[in-house]
C-alpha cells in the first residue's frame, strides 16, 4: 500500500489509500476549490488540498 499526505479541509494532514482512490473532482465551497476523492460509488471525501494537488501526488507515489 502507498499512503499520500493531502490537507483536510481544516488544513491538518490527511493520509490516504493511493491505490483505494478511484475518481478525483473538484466542489467550490464558498468560493474555494476543494478536492473530493471517490473510494466508490458511495464513499467520497472533501479534502483542503486541490484537484491538481492531488493528481501531483498520486504521480508522484505511484512513480516511486
Amino acid at each position: 500500500m502507498k499512503f499520500i499526505s493531502l490537507k483536510a479541509i481544516n488544513g491538518e494532514p490527511i493520509l490516504v489509500n493511493v491505490t483505494a482512490v478511484r475518481t478525483v473532482s473538484s466542489i467550490d465551497l464558498a468560493g474555494v476549490e476543494m478536492g473530493v476523492i471517490g473510494f466508490d460509488k458511495t464513499h467520497e471525501v472533501v479534502v483542503g488540498s486541490t484537484v491538481a494537488e492531488v493528481t501531483e501526488a498520486i504521480t508522484a507515489a505511484t512513480e516511486a
